[in-house]
C-alpha cells in the first residue's frame, strides 16, 4: 500500500516539494565533509532548489512555466517573469548568478569547488531561501528543513 503524504506536504506543491528535497539533500552534503564531492553536490543541489522556488513563485503569480509542452523556463527565464512580469524583486540575484555560474562550471567543466566558496554560495543561498519563502511563497522554511540543518548553515 503506498505510503499517504503528511498533513505539511500535502499542502505543498510538486515543485515546492522537490525544491525541499534537492534543498535538504544539498545541506546534507554540504555539512556531511568537505570533499570536492560533496561540495559539488551541495552546489548542484541548492542551485536546483533556487530555480525550482522561482519557478514556484512564477506558478503561483499565475503565469505559466512552460515554454512549449515539453520544456519549462530556466532559472533565466523564471527571472525574467518576477521581474518584468510580476514586479517581484530579487536583490540577491547577484549572488545567485554567481552560484548558478558555479553550478555549470560543475556540470559542464568538471570544476571542483573549494569548501570556502561553498561556504560562500551556501551563505548567500540560504539567506535568500529563507527570506523568498517566507516573504515570496508565504512558507515557514522550518516546517520543511530540518532544523538541525538550519541552526548550521543559518548561525552568524
Amino acid at each position: 500500500m503506498p505510503k499517504k503524504a503528511s498533513h505539511k506536504t500535502a499542502k505543498l506543491s510538486p515543485l515546492l516539494r522537490s525544491a525541499f528535497e534537492v534543498l535538504e539533500h544539498g545541506l546534507w552534503h554540504f555539512l556531511r565533509s568537505d570533499t570536492s564531492t560533496d561540495m559539488k553536490f551541495a552546489l548542484l543541489h541548492i542551485n536546483q532548489a533556487i530555480e525550482l522556488l522561482l519557478k514556484e513563485r512564477v506558478r503561483c503569480g499565475g503565469k505559466s512555466i512552460y515554454k512549449n509542452p515539453k520544456e519549462t523556463i530556466g532559472i533565466w527565464g523564471a527571472y525574467d517573469i518576477l521581474e518584468k512580469e510580476l514586479n517581484c524583486k530579487i536583490p540577491e540575484k547577484p549572488d545567485l548568478e554567481l552560484l548558478h555560474e558555479e553550478r555549470n562550471n560543475i556540470q559542464h567543466k568538471y570544476a571542483n569547488p573549494s569548501p570556502d566558496d561553498a561556504a560562500f554560495h551556501v551563505d548567500r543561498a540560504m539567506k535568500f531561501i529563507c527570506r523568498f519563502t517566507k516573504d515570496e511563497l508565504k512558507i515557514n522554511i522550518g516546517e520543511h528543513i530540518p532544523s538541525e540543518y538550519l541552526r548550521e548553515v543559518m548561525s552568524p
